[in-house]
C-alpha cells in the first residue's frame, strides 16, 4: 500500500519548524528516499542521524502526479485520513476508558 513518511526535524530549543514528506508504493522505499535525502542534505542528515527526528507514517490511497492541482488534491484527502485516524485514535480511547470503568 502506498505510504506518506513524515518526517519532522525537532531544532535545538525542541521546536518543530521543518518538516519532510517522503512518499513511496511502501514504507521500506519511503524510508530509502528519507535516508537518501539525509545523506545529502546539510540541516537534515545530522538530525537524522542523531535522532533528532519525529517519523510518522500513513497509508495513503494513491501517490500524486508531479502536477500542482494533483498535490493540492492529495493534500487535502491526506489532511482527510489523518482527520478521520485521529477520530479513530479518539474513540478507541474513550472505549477503552469504558471498558475499564
Amino acid at each position: 500500500m502506498p505510504v506518506a513518511l513524515v518526517s519532522w526535524k525537532k531544532d535545538s530549543d525542541g521546536r518543530v519548524r521543518v518538516g519532510h514528506i517522503f512518499l513511496a508504493p511502501n514504507i521500506q522505499e519511503a524510508e530509502e528516499l528519507k535516508a537518501k535525502h539525509a545523506g545529502g542534505c546539510k540541516a537534515y542528515g545530522p538530525a537524522v542521524e542523531a535522532g533528532e527526528t519525529i517519523d510518522l507514517d500513513y497509508d495513503v490511497d494513491y501517490l500524486p502526479e508531479a502536477e500542482e492541482e494533483d498535490l493540492a488534491e492529495f493534500l487535502e484527502s491526506f489532511g482527510a485520513a489523518y482527520d478521520e485516524e485521529e477520530g479513530s485514535e479518539e474513540e478507541e480511547e474513550q472505549e477503552e476508558e469504558g471498558a475499564a470503568s
